[in-house]
């Protein structure tokens, strides 16, 4: 085993995870991947995965995890980095950060810092506080707060969660779109059955190439030392959802303000500031924060700011020097099997022509999602899986039919 302080790292059953595994592994620290289902959990085939380990799961058993978390740190002789790939397991890092602190390195921050950034009402109220600019937005907890809402927002509109990653495990999508009182009151309904939590939020006018990706790292005496940017070309389901195609680019208009917003909040390590650039008047809008890996994590490796290695070399007291990207490297990230799914929405819809679809792939030199020549295992996984999930789909459609 290698000298270096070692990694725990939760979650492995998506590219985000894969991604912060292989920049780790590539680096020489030993990681050790926990996650509660090893039969989806494709990144544990990585080559660089030190140890698998199997753990509660999140969803249902927090405070289960949160105890084989402490029980688990009595294997290392010193205390490891912990590092959290989804947002669930940010949440419980938040809600638990004491306790975990006695046992593991992470950033630490004003306490709830977190919960307030991925509860998008509390993102929202921190805006209002540090005046930076997102879409006009309401909570509605009531029907008659749903009809003041239908009477003063603008249309089309969206509906969306507080929790996006609850709203998908119901909906399978990020948000609904209104086009009218009617379509936005029904929404409403549907997510109040459903006892999820949401907004009601102004749609910024543009096509998906309008949002642009601010990658940022704040180091624990709070400096910003490491930046890029980037904007999204296509995401899945189209327009809104997760990229599937992405290129780094220079977009200085939106570094100031989302650094010195993360600055006046007390946020520490790395996250992404989506914002989308209205369409008439050239604003800026923020539209949500990652507090935790991004999936473009691949993407930031090839263009020399390894967001995933400077956590660890930040936390464990040997931090890099200051890096802020500011030319084009033609380099873009892409999901093929996504994309895919992509390039059919966009088609359906009339939004792309095969043109604007092929152009800017044939420009853009490509770093891909899960495919990596020196760990190739990964992606044979992700495939078995999904063939796996067609086969299962459409037995279970025929036995339907019978």
């Amino acid at each position: 085993m290698s000298n270096q302080v070692p990694v725990v790292f939760l979650g492995a059953n998506y590219y985000t995870g894969l991604g912060g595994i292989r920049t780790l592994g590539r680096r020489g620290v030993p990681v050790y991947a926990l996650d509660y289902n090893f039969t989806n959990a494709y990144g544990l085939s990585s080559r660089y995965v030190y140890r698998r380990v199997l753990c509660p799961n999140i969803n249902t058993n927090e405070e289960e995890l949160v105890q084989f978390l402490i029980d688990f740190a009595v294997n290392f002789p010193q205390k490891p980095v912990l590092i959290p790939s989804h947002d669930a397991y940010v949440l419980m890092l938040s809600r638990h950060s004491d306790v975990l602190a006695k046992h593991y390195l992470f950033h630490q921050m004003p306490p709830g810092l977190l919960e307030q950034i991925i509860d998008k009402r509390g993102l929202y109220e921190l805006a209002q506080k540090h005046q930076a600019k997102m879409p006009q937005t309401f909570f509605p907890a009531s029907p008659e707060d749903d009809e003041e809402t239908a009477n003063n927002i603008t249309y089309p509109c969206l509906v969306k969660p507080t929790y996006s990653h609850l709203f998908m495990k119901v909906f399978h999508k990020k948000c609904f779109v209104a086009q009218n009182t009617e379509e936005l009151k029904a929404a409403l309904k549907l997510a109040r059955d459903a006892n999820i939590e949401v907004m009601v939020q102004q749609l910024i006018p543009g096509f998906d190439d309008h949002i642009y990706l601010l990658e940022a790292f704040i180091d624990q005496n709070g400096n910003a030392t490491h930046t890029m940017t980037a904007q999204k070309l296509r995401q899945y389901p189209a327009n809104f959802g997760v990229s599937t195609f992405t290129r780094q680019c220079y977009v200085p208009e939106i570094i100031e303000p989302g650094i010195d917003f993360l600055q006046r909040m007390g946020f520490r390590g790395y996250c992404e500031m989506e914002y989308k650039k209205h369409a008439e008047t050239g604003e800026y809008y923020l539209l949500e924060i990652n507090a935790r890996l991004s999936s473009l994590n691949v993407l930031f490796d090839a263009c020399g700011i390894e967001f995933t290695y400077l956590i660890y070399r930040d936390l464990i007291g040997q931090a890099l020097p200051p890096k802020h990207l500011k030319q084009n490297l033609n380099l873009a990230f892409y999901h093929l099997y996504e994309d895919i799914f992509s390039v059919r929405g966009y088609r359906r819809s009339k939004q792309l022509s095969w043109k604007e679809i092929i152009l800017p792939w044939l420009k853009h030199k490509k770093v891909y999602a899960i495919w990596a020549w020196d760990d190739p295992l990964p992606a044979f996984h992700f495939i078995k899986m999904i063939i796996g999930k067609t086969l299962r789909s459409k037995f279970l459609k025929s036995k339907s039919t019978k």
